[in-house]
């Protein structure tokens, strides 16, 4: 049987097709948005597919005809009429120096200049080059003009809490402004990005824009459904079963946990990440691919410029119109998040008309601890990974003492740990920690009679930690009993295990100085 070729990384529809990789048909949803829309907006996470779907339009609008053999869309459109074509890919420039920043475009427009013949002007804004581009277009072709715009808020996201905004929106404005002023020479504008900055002239001279991102409709129009999963990789997830001596069906519910469970309106069916999708069945083992390619500095600066509290980040309850608010809000804090694919849908009440954010899955709940650990102990981190070991495993087989032994020696690595010597910066870390290590993990936690430091959890054990700062561990573990801790889990079944942890400032200590264990 010829080896199936999964397209990891690419966004190239016509070299998917020609050379014989998977491609998951999304052309009827396509068809349908290009047939009721002229200017279109999509938000989804990075590396969900959108340069692809953007790609795609491309191949369609240039009529492409062959390429689409097969296809649903070729069952709908007899005509494929070829029309000029515009593309720009901001996330180009994203990394540049803001001055280099409108060069950047300027070598993108350069490529159309060239194409229609136009005198490279480079004294001219990109938004007078881009304006004529559009008019040349037009009338060298007779057809109006279909323009593609990827990415088109990365350069913004990119500086967004550095102080240099509003720059940054300058420069990227002169060339969107003309998507209104050449409104008559278009047929089709289509435009994706992850956040929508309600300042930006895209949103705020445009006002017949459709933004697709929460349409029930289109809500699978990029990502990977159950049906879909089962129809294209059903070999894909056998060729795993098999190597991880499991059925089917336990490496479909692997695959679930993992990477499943988006949510991108009310209704929508739950979608997979393509890219860890793709990617597992490439390299046939389950890792956290999303995170090694969509892992986004603005988020963790998002989250340090909020001030979040990562222990209670989820679950959040929103309306409706709190996902328009733009990321430079100062309430933008959860729907950034949740457009960035941090956060989804988890719940929604139509009576209330109340939204429920979560994790989407295990990928992105581990990958986000990961990050926040590199932000907690940003030069100890890998060197403590050894020591992060030693406390899983002790902890998961029930070791207490050689878990706590692993923790203490894991956090007297880290320089300065005790310059904030408060109780919750300590629950911080420890949530943080065990949660990447695939515990759950809740703190403050109330009861009737107080609220518990950390409790974590796994099949056999539930662990009650009670954290002092320069005190006493006998006086943690007091605590513990006087206020009946473990009573909310005497029904349980699992095993209730009580640690008192006091943690030392002292220069010859600084990190856990005793603990005493009661089951």
């Amino acid at each position: 049987m010829t080896p199936i070729k999964y397209p990891v990384g690419r966004a190239d529809f016509e070299s998917i097709i020609n050379e014989g990789f998977l491609y998951v048909d999304k052309t009827e949803r396509m068809y349908e948005m290009i047939g009721s829309r002229k200017f279109v907006f999509l938000s989804r996470p990075r590396r969900f597919g959108k340069s692809l779907l953007l790609n795609t339009l491309q191949a369609y609008f240039e009529g492409k005809k062959d390429l689409f053999e097969g296809l649903k869309i070729s069952e709908y459109e007899k005509d494929w009429v070829q029309y000029p074509v515009i593309t720009l890919d901001m996330s180009m420039i994203k990394d540049r120096e803001i001055h280099q920043m409108p060069v950047s475009i300027g070598v993108q427009l350069e490529v159309y200049e060239k194409r229609y013949s136009l005198p490279i002007n480079s004294t001219l804004s990109n938004g007078d080059r881009f304006f004529k581009i559009i008019k040349a277009a037009k009338e060298q072709t007779g057809k109006n003009v279909v323009i593609l715009i990827d990415e088109y808020d990365a350069p913004l996201n990119a500086h967004l809490h550095d102080g240099h905004l509003k720059e940054v929106k300058r420069i990227v404005q002169e060339v969107y402004q003309m998507l209104k002023l050449c409104e008559k020479d278009e047929r089709f504008v289509f435009i994706t990005g992850i956040s929508r900055f309600s300042q930006v002239s895209i949103f705020s001279t445009l006002n017949n824009l459709a933004d697709i991102s929460m349409l029930d409709q289109f809500s699978d129009i990029c990502g990977i459904t159950h049906e879909e999963l089962d129809k294209y990789f059903h070999d894909g997830i056998q060729s795993l079963a098999d190597k991880f001596r499991c059925t089917y069906d336990e490496m479909y519910a692997k695959m679930e946990y993992k990477y499943d469970s988006y949510h991108f309106s009310e209704f929508s069916p739950a979608m997979f990440n393509p890219t860890s999708v793709l990617s597992a069945f490439n390299d046939r083992k389950l890792d956290n691919y999303w995170f090694k390619t969509a892992t986004s500095s603005y988020i963790i600066d998002h989250l340090k410029h909020h001030h979040a509290d990562i222990t209670h980040l989820v679950p959040k309850e929103l309306y409706a119109d709190d996902f328009s608010v733009s990321p430079e809000d100062v309430d933008s804090l959860w729907p950034v998040l949740f457009q960035a694919g941090y956060l989804t849908i988890k719940g929604y009440d139509p009576e209330s008309e109340m939204y429920t954010l979560d994790y989407p899955n295990n990928e992105v709940r581990i990958g986000m601890m990961q990050n926040m650990m590199y932000y907690y102990f940003p030069q100890n981190f890998s060197s403590g990974k050894v020591s992060m070991k030693d406390f899983y495993f002790a902890l998961r087989d029930g070791r207490i003492d050689d878990s706590m032994t692993a923790l203490k020696d894991f956090m007297s690595q880290i320089p300065n740990i005790l310059n904030n010597k408060e109780e919750k910066h300590f629950q911080t870390i420890l949530y943080v920690l065990f949660t990447w290590l695939g515990f759950y993990t809740e703190t403050e936690v109330n009861t009737a009679t107080g609220r518990m430091d950390v409790v974590i959890k796994n099949p056999k054990n539930i662990f009650v930690l009670e954290l002092k700062v320069d005190g006493s561990a006998q006086d943690a573990l007091d605590q513990i009993n006087s206020k009946n801790y473990s009573i909310p889990f005497k029904y349980d079944g699992r095993e209730v295990v009580k640690i008192g942890v006091n943690i030392s400032s002292d220069s010859g200590v600084r990190t856990i100085d005793k603990w005493i264990v009661e089951k």
